[in-house]
């Protein structure tokens, strides 16, 4: 990879000028000092919270940490993980002191490492970002740089209140040619497709209405029985030696190190996730296993992560793959985002759809979102309904 070089100098009439560099790791303890000023003691990704991670992450050629500085503060932060072997790219944690928001420093740092990284050394096909639904302006602001809009996540975090974020996503030209052609996708993925198809090229999909063992609901979901493995180190070096198999083969989750192994005791099923205790937000990150029904191995792990007092466990399955979407449907995960392009294998790039289960009761009363998050929200509501409300109706004995 190149020699990375960002610097560019924002000058305001009347005020010191800020400087947008890429972060040293002198600046740590800064940085956090403006992630409390921002958030309080709310903030819980780990790349900010632990010393160690940020160290590695501003010291590491694929992670590019922007921070603007003036008179010797940090004043905006804005981190960029890039994957170069997968060609992806996220950016995250983007941060601006309140006195210095009207100089658009969250946009110039965001294009600065956009151009670099998709134009100027070409490292990456695509880049995604989540961004919080407490105020119209990160959505706003990915949408200015030409990032589509692809769905929400649904109460994903849960810190003073629950937290609903948005997924956006940027794409070349490069990753739309990449593309794997017609998808296969259930029927109530679609509206999700034709909402993301509305505002990028995209061909029709092949719609294939598959029934699973328990579409019916006429018998419960039978549980596997799975003991907790939350020893870090372990859990790291176990996942490096293992190569998922099964169902898990469709899964895709970029950028999360599994830190939570569940094992079945005959070690027959091995899931492992990404769990943040204080959020209390959960991940399947891959797996293996000899269970024939994802349903079950699914609804097997709702059942266990909430049992661990999480709130909120998610799946990203690849949109080609029919019968394992209607088994994530019939364990009541339920869609709620559609991700051209998001994973490569080998010279192509494949689709992938974002299917949630949250434990709490849903609460959208503070989320602020522009229109067409509004449609993925309805289309999330609609399918929520007829899997939690619904359901109950048209099961009842004759």
């Amino acid at each position: 990879m190149a020699q990375k070089k960002i610097e560019r100098v924002i000058r305001a009439e009347g005020k010191p000028d800020v400087v947008i560099r890429l972060a040293k790791v002198q600046d740590m303890r800064r940085i956090q000092m403006l992630y409390a000023e921002v958030y309080g003691g709310s903030y819980s990704v780990p790349i900010v919270t632990d010393k160690e991670k940020m160290r590695r992450a501003i010291e590491d050629n694929e992670y590019y940490w922007l921070v603007a500085e003036c008179q010797g503060r940090v004043v905006g932060s804005l981190v960029y993980a890039l994957d170069l072997y997968y060609r992806n790219s996220k950016a995250f944690g983007a941060v601006v002191s309140q006195e210095f928001r009207k100089l658009d420093l969250a946009y110039t740092m965001m294009k600065l490492v956009l151009d670099d990284i998709t134009h100027t050394k070409d490292l990456v096909d695509l880049v995604y970002a989540t961004t919080r639904t407490a105020n119209y302006a990160p959505q706003k602001l990915t949408e200015s740089l030409g990032f589509i809009k692809l769905g929400i996540f649904p109460n994903t975090h849960k810190v003073q209140d629950n937290e609903t974020h948005c997924l956006t996503g940027y794409f070349t030209e490069k990753a739309l040619q990449r593309r794997r052609q017609r998808p296969r996708i259930i029927p109530e993925v679609a509206p999700f497709y034709d909402i993301v198809r509305r505002q990028i090229n995209l061909d029709k999909p092949q719609i294939k209405d598959v029934k699973g063992d328990y579409s019916d609901h006429a018998r419960k979901i039978p549980l596997l029985h799975f003991e907790a493995i939350t020893a870090p180190e372990f859990v790291k070096n176990r996942w490096k030696k293992t190569r998922s198999n099964s169902f898990f083969e469709h899964i895709f989750m970029p950028f999360h190190e599994p830190n939570l192994i569940l094992i079945t005791p005959d070690q027959g099923t091995e899931v492992y996730l990404t769990f943040n205790q204080k959020d209390k937000y959960s991940v399947v990150v891959g797996g293996v296993t000899n269970e024939r029904s994802f349903a079950v191995v699914l609804e097997s792990i709702a059942q266990k992560v909430s049992a661990m007092d999480m709130a909120y466990v998610e799946v990203i399955i690849d949109g080609y793959a029919p019968h394992i979407q209607r088994d994530a449907l019939d364990a009541r995960f339920i869609p709620s985002a559609y991700f051209p392009c998001a994973k490569r294998m080998g010279g192509k790039r494949y689709d992938c759809i974002v299917f949630s289960r949250t434990f709490d009761m849903l609460d959208f009363r503070n989320v602020k979102i522009i229109s067409l998050y509004k449609n993925f929200l309805k289309e999330y509501l609609k399918l929520w309904r007829e899997n939690y409300i619904e359901l109950a109706f048209k099961t009842e004995p004759k």
